[in-house]
């Protein structure tokens, strides 16, 4: 399988900019033919957090960040992996989902490990496809062990869609590089399943969401990288 990751570089809030720009690489991925592409954590808005950006910017499933990107998986013939801020009857969720190249949902997976006014989702799980079973975490997910305990023993692929940045400068190649980047090679290990992280790279000076994306094998080995702190596309053959 060739999977693409796309560190998609955004404007918090700015849908329709941030649409634009996911059009741009998926042209940009399509000459290598990938045939399933992984986008970050709260795709097109951004993470958000405050209570007025979640009800100005949640939509249901139904609605239309998903047509969006049914539309993208049917015209580029590949599994996609996004993801959104849900509107759901109880409340909203950090959401991930894994369309077909029909732009069918196989996946809706709310993060588990998360903080209010987002309200937490309750398991992990997993479908099997042409390449084998595939399984999405988001972001902090990968750092829980009663979450890495539910994964599936046949899963063959992870796919974790991050929103990460710093709390001080961001990026920060060599806080990234002493620091951060080991904890995640660890974290992939004591999942024992090969493993695909892509961050978000937000458009903003000297913070937020720090970009750049990684392929890990099961024993915590970095098989591949795209660089911290840009928005380069990741393809590797699996």
């Amino acid at each position: 399988m060739r999977l693409c990751l796309v560190p998609l570089k955004t404007e918090p809030r700015n849908l329709e900019l941030n649409l634009h720009r996911l059009r741009e690489r998926l042209i940009a991925a399509a000459a290598y033919h990938p045939q399933l592409i992984c986008l970050p954590e709260c795709t097109l808005t951004g993470y958000l957090w405050e209570e007025e950006d979640l009800n100005t910017f949640a939509e249901a499933i139904s609605g239309r960040t998903t047509q969006w990107m049914a539309d993208l998986a049917r015209s580029f013939g590949v599994y996609l992996c996004y993801g959104l801020v849900e509107a759901a009857p109880e409340g909203f969720y950090n959401t991930a989902l894994l369309l077909n190249p029909r732009g069918e949902i196989l996946i809706q997976y709310r993060k588990i490990c998360e903080q209010p006014p987002y309200r937490s989702g309750r398991e992990f799980s997993s479908v099997d496809t042409e390449f084998g079973r595939i399984g999405l975490l988001i972001c902090g997910d990968l750092f829980h062990e009663d979450v890495l305990g539910q994964l599936d023993r046949n899963l063959q692929l992870l796919l974790v869609p991050m929103s990460r940045g710093f709390d001080d400068t961001s990026p920060n190649l060599q806080r990234w590089l002493n620091e951060e980047r080991q904890a995640y090679l660890d974290a992939v290990k004591q999942t024992g399943v090969t493993t695909a992280i892509v961050n978000a790279l937000e458009d903003l000076p000297n913070e937020g969401a720090f970009g750049g994306a990684f392929v890990v094998d099961p024993s915590g080995k970095l098989l591949a990288e795209s660089r911290h702190g840009t928005d380069e596309l990741l393809i590797i053959d699996l």
